[in-house]
């Protein structure tokens, strides 16, 4: 991992690692949440690493790994996952930053947001605003309460509110590829308007010794990761 890509991070608070997983690894998740739920309940599946040792093995990408630990300046352990159905007509998440919930020190967190599709603006893909990060906590806004059918629970109940000087933009992923999301980003993601699903993998991960904050609904616990064959 180059210190340019690191560099990169650091000023835009994302970074896209392209290729990170192959089209085979990509199926397999898909197939094994799939088969998990068996046509049923397309809520998001939280710490599905649990359920599979194929996926929490995953985590051990050495693209990502490197990356992470790069940055962390130490050894990376896994904290959460949570895969993604994303059916047509589901609403994506507000604007939020994941270290509101996760509540790290600087440079101990960061999030791994897996394309197991290609994603796009209007199949559900990411919105980020780059450069929000240096912002650390931003306000945030409550939402009207309204039940987020085949999303997480917390998707919609608040808002982070962005300065102006910051401009949204919606990258296209190909499927296989990741973007790595400073712990402060603000993200959000599109509404999927497509006639496919918008599957994908959120990992995270805490540096080794860090702190954070469990949540009663994510239910965080660092862990070890395995070496990535």
């Amino acid at each position: 991992m180059t210190i340019d890509s690191i560099n990169f991070f650091e000023e835009n608070g994302y970074f896209i690692l392209e290729n990170a997983y192959s089209q085979k690894e990509c199926d397999s998740i898909i197939k094994f949440s799939n088969q998990k739920i068996n046509g049923k309940d397309l809520t998001p599946i939280m710490n599905i690493h649990n359920y599979s040792e194929d996926i929490l093995l995953s985590m051990s990408n050495k693209k990502i790994i490197s990356f992470t630990e790069k940055y962390f300046c130490g050894r990376a352990d896994g904290l959460q996952t949570e895969f993604f159905f994303m059916p047509p007509k589901t609403r994506g998440f507000t604007p939020h930053q994941d270290n509101t919930f996760v509540q790290a020190m600087d440079k101990t967190f960061m999030s791994a947001w897996v394309a197991l599709t290609d994603v796009n603006n209007n199949n559900g893909g990411l919105i980020i605003w780059p450069g929000s990060h240096k912002e650390e906590s931003l306000l945030t806004k409550d939402n009207c309460s309204q039940k987020n059918i085949n999303q997480d629970p917390n998707a919609r109940v608040k808002s982070t509110l962005v300065p102006e000087k910051y401009k949204a933009v919606s990258p296209h992923l190909k499927k296989g590829s990741v973007m790595m999301i400073h712990s402060w980003l603000v993200h959000a993601s599109n509404d999927n308007l497509s006639n496919a699903n918008r599957y994908a993998l959120l990992s995270t991960y805490i540096k080794n010794g860090a702190s954070f904050r469990a949540g009663n609904y994510a239910k965080r616990k660092s862990f070890k990761l395995n070496s990535y064959e």
